[in-house]
């Protein structure tokens, strides 16, 4: 039989087995890193507010955190202050370690301090606030919208 009958050879099917399959290998690679490294911002609709509870439900110098909206409240003898805990940098979500007295991200190491400035790591910004207000007594917190802030300033606390 004569080579144009024969179609292709084994060994050619096999090589361009190989070329497609890492292909998809490098495609999957640079598709996964780029969905990992690209900012995830979801806008829901609707208003979001959060009761956080009386005032005296706070103590002087302790964080709390309210996990399913992912806001920190921090009351400081001055004041309060409602922070987002997602971190400015990829968006993970921050723990408060309360021997240390910061704030950490587990994905890149970042640490923020009691009021949310960046002491080391890749973060841009400090955390993000919300705006608090006090009703009959209660802190309540609109995490309908984020502050972004480039540094601390007192005026950023709520008095009680």
């Amino acid at each position: 039989m004569a080579e144009e009958e024969r179609g292709i050879s084994r060994r050619k099917l096999i090589g361009y087995g190989w070329l497609a399959a890492t292909a998809v290998i490098v495609g999957e690679l640079i598709g996964g890193t780029l969905a990992y490294l690209w900012p995830k911002i979801k806008e829901k609709p609707g208003e979001k507010i959060l009761i956080a509870g009386k005032i005296d439900d706070f103590q002087v110098g302790k964080v709390v955190l309210f996990r399913k909206e992912k806001v920190f409240i921090n009351r400081m003898a001055e004041g309060f202050m409602a922070m987002s805990a997602i971190c400015t940098h990829l968006r993970c979500v921050v723990r408060w370690t309360e021997p240390r007295e910061v704030f950490e991200c587990p994905c890149h190491g970042a640490k923020f301090n009691p009021v949310g400035e960046v002491l080391e790591g890749p973060p841009p910004r400090p955390m993000d606030l919300y705006p608090i207000e006090i009703v009959e007594d209660k802190i309540v917190v609109d995490i309908n919208k984020p502050i972004q802030r480039k540094s601390y300033h007192r005026s950023q606390l709520v008095s009680a």
